[in-house]
């Protein structure tokens, strides 16, 4: 008995596709060279994230209006990135964006560890910047009263 774990990350469902059909073509065709039984249990746990654009530039748009001028920038480094390459981080919000449109936003939380390392340390000043971008969306896409 062999086991293989492991995970697939694409940007696409057809790539996601191709590449499971792949991986049982191979399963399948190196059991038979060897006289064996294989079994591909293939699931999708990570899903691309996509954005809609028109929401991309709504949060943009609200950001700017409620922070700070430097704090909403296109940068090359890992502090702020706008437009940015993709990426496969894997994020159950992915699972909503089947269902309605949205927009991911990564909001900074200083200089830190990474999320999920142990010695991570919550910016509790984040709080108010990211009340004042949530605020500021509200109020842009939602009718006055």
């Amino acid at each position: 008995l062999a086991r293989i774990l492991g995970d697939c990350r694409s940007f696409r469902p057809e790539v996601s596709a191709a590449i499971e059909k792949e991986m049982r073509r191979i399963a399948e065709g190196t059991a038979q060279a060897y006289n064996v039984a294989a079994e591909v249990a293939y699931t999708r746990e990570f899903v691309p994230l996509i954005n809609d654009a028109a929401l991309v530039d709504e949060a943009l748009a609200a950001a700017r209006t409620a922070l700070a001028d430097d704090a909403v920038r296109v940068a090359t480094d890992d502090a702020v990135r706008i437009a940015a390459e993709p990426m496969t981080a894997s994020e159950d919000f992915a699972r909503f964006l089947d269902h309605v449109p949205g927009c991911f936003v990564f909001m900074g939380n200083g200089d830190t560890a990474p999320l999920h390392n142990p010695v991570y340390d919550f910016n509790d000043e984040a709080l108010l910047q990211g009340t004042r971008f949530h605020a500021a969306l509200v109020r842009r896409r939602l009718p006055a009263l």
